[in-house]
């Protein structure tokens, strides 16, 4: 099947093949249960948006779909465009492993699979993208750090502190608050300096002298190329 028939581009075979589901989480602050249990019928392309309705749970070493973490957690949420793209390319590359996996395909819908279409575990997930930040040279990074990324970057970049608590699905924006305070002050004083090139000022006025005037040659003042008449012997004409 073409990549291009449902308006995606492919990305290049050398990327990770997970690379998608990491960038959800980078960009849309899922945790990793929601990602890995997201199904391809909760993404709306046209509206941008992916409902949030399940989870993949690890419970020891088994592991379970269920609801989400809290009731606000479950949501329709707003993505980026390039977050579009990037489903739409893992799609592509999904539709060619489910091809060549054939009757061993275990069609169950979701986004992020094994290459039979299983259900991947999350602690193996996460062992993956640990591997991917050590080949990376990166310093120690969760992936749940991808979530507090995506609302630190949010924050920073002027978004108010209660559309970032509905990203992230908090059921009060006190917990957003409280959970993000070491970046406020940074995002206050942002605030600030961002008012203050907003406002008006009043551009200080400099009294400049003026430029001593030049009179020009005048025979009844006296005055010739531009020197004032010197000679006492000539008299001074009255102006009435």
């Amino acid at each position: 099947m073409d990549a291009r028939a449902d308006g995606c581009l492919p990305r290049l075979d050398r990327a990770p093949r997970l690379y998608a589901f990491f960038h959800l989480l980078a960009h849309a602050a899922l945790r990793r249960g929601e990602g890995l249990g997201q199904y391809w019928a909760d993404l709306d392309e046209n509206a941008a948006s992916l409902a949030i309705r399940f989870q993949l749970l690890q419970i020891g070493w088994e592991t379970e779909f269920d609801t989400p973490k809290t009731d606000s957690s479950v949501a329709i949420i707003t993505l980026d465009r390039g977050t579009v793209l990037e489903l739409c390319a893992h799609r592509s590359r999904q539709r060619r492993e489910r091809e060549a996996a054939g009757d061993a395909w275990v069609d169950l819908g979701l986004m992020f699979t094994e290459l039979d279409g299983s259900p991947l575990h999350p602690a193996a997930v996460t062992d993956l993208f640990n591997e991917l930040v050590e080949a990376a040279g990166l310093p120690p990074i969760r992936l749940h750090d991808l979530r507090h990324g995506a609302a630190t970057l949010a924050l920073a970049s002027g978004a108010d502190m209660k559309v970032v608590s509905s990203m992230l699905r908090h059921s009060s924006i006190t917990i957003t608050a409280d959970t993000y305070t070491g970046v406020l002050p940074q995002v206050a004083r942002e605030a600030a300096e961002g008012i203050a090139r907003l406002v008006p000022r009043k551009v200080a006025s400099v009294r400049v002298m003026p430029e001593r005037p030049v009179i020009e040659d005048h025979p009844r003042l006296g005055v010739t190329s531009g020197a004032p008449n010197h000679d006492p012997e000539r008299p001074k004409e009255e102006f009435g």
